[in-house]
């Protein structure tokens, strides 16, 4: 199966994301280009201070200035993103707050309120991965990219106290979110997720990580060292993860972590042993879609792919299923 020109074309928002773009955002003050971008939507936007601030009539999304290129991301899917948390009416208007870490309450999540560290993590692209991946009870599902952990939650919902899930966070920001939101999980239905601070990446040598405490943190040689904090962070393969936990089985892996899937599927030996559906969002990297990449590496292993649209979202999600075991 190749990746369809309607496929790439869907993923231009994620281009935006590349470096050099952000730059020239930057350079302008990023305002001028938010704007155009939102006029070219019918929405209207504007950075002041250290805010910026999308507007459909009486709806606003407001974001931290320091997290203005995900302002594009907005523009592109407001209603995805203002419709997925309860906004906080403020005279006339219903803001959605994601300028600062804080708890929201979550549409179709209604157990307790969740930390986001900064957007919101729609409740129903979570119940998409739980479809697509056909999880079950008493599974063992890795959640790469766990970010506030609301999907490692709902996945544990599912599992249940037979099964297993691991959260793998490697932004320190998002970690601190994760933490406090499976404590409060716990602390209400007693179950436990698990949660390993890293990335899992192509060997266990570290990782040089741009760490921004939002949803595009990622290896600091994919995203560039110009958003965020630039640090060091374990690092670890897929073999390597599953040996550390003493894993007898992996069904289901969601994959949402920013171009590194272009690096972790390459472990014959992870491969070898276990044979894990993966639900993934492509990424650019290098200027092509990480999809490519990642399709011929698990083919060597006998999996198949589809697309299938995102619910709410641009960026299509990416199914594999493995082979007949």
């Amino acid at each position: 199966m190749t990746t369809s020109t309607c496929f790439a074309e869907r993923l231009k928002v994620r281009l935006r994301r590349n470096p050099q773009v952000r730059a020239t955002a930057l350079a302008l003050g990023g305002g001028m280009a938010i704007r155009y971008s939102a006029s070219k939507q019918g929405l209207q936007a504007k950075a002041f201070g250290s805010l910026v601030e999308i507007r459909r009539g009486h709806k606003v999304v407001r974001l931290a200035r320091r997290h203005i290129l995900y302002a594009f991301d907005v523009i592109g899917s407001f209603d995805y993103y203002f419709d997925s948390i309860k906004p906080a009416q403020v005279g006339a208007d219903h803001i959605v707050d994601y300028s600062r870490p804080s708890f929201h309450e979550v549409l179709d999540y209604d157990r307790h309120p969740i930390l986001f560290p900064s957007l919101s993590e729609p409740f129903v692209t979570t119940r998409q991965y739980i479809e697509l991946g056909e999880i079950k009870t008493g599974d063992v599902a890795i959640d790469l990219g766990a970010y506030s952990g609301l999907s490692a939650i709902a996945f544990k919902d599912v599992v249940g106290e037979t099964g297993r899930v691991i959260a793998v966070e490697a932004d320190r920001q998002n970690l601190t979110a994760v933490e406090r939101n499976l404590d409060l999980y716990q602390s209400i239905t007693g179950q436990e997720v698990e949660v390993v601070f890293g990335a899992v990446w192509q060997d266990d040598n570290g990782l040089t990580f741009s760490t921004e405490g939002s949803m595009g943190s990622s290896a600091a040689d994919i995203v560039g060292k110009g958003r965020g904090e630039t640090v060091q962070v374990p690092s670890f393969t897929l073999g390597s993860l599953a040996n550390r936990l003493s894993l007898s089985k992996v069904d289901f892996i969601k994959a949402d972590i920013e171009g590194g899937e272009a690096f972790i599927f390459e472990d014959k030996v992870f491969f070898d042993k276990f044979a894990p559906k993966i639900v993934m969002e492509p990424h650019v990297v290098n200027g092509e879609l990480s999809s490519g990449k990642v399709a011929r590496d698990l083919q060597r292993f006998g999996y198949t792919y589809r697309e299938v649209p995102q619910l709410g979202s641009d960026i299509p999600l990416l199914v594999f299923d493995p082979p007949a075991r």
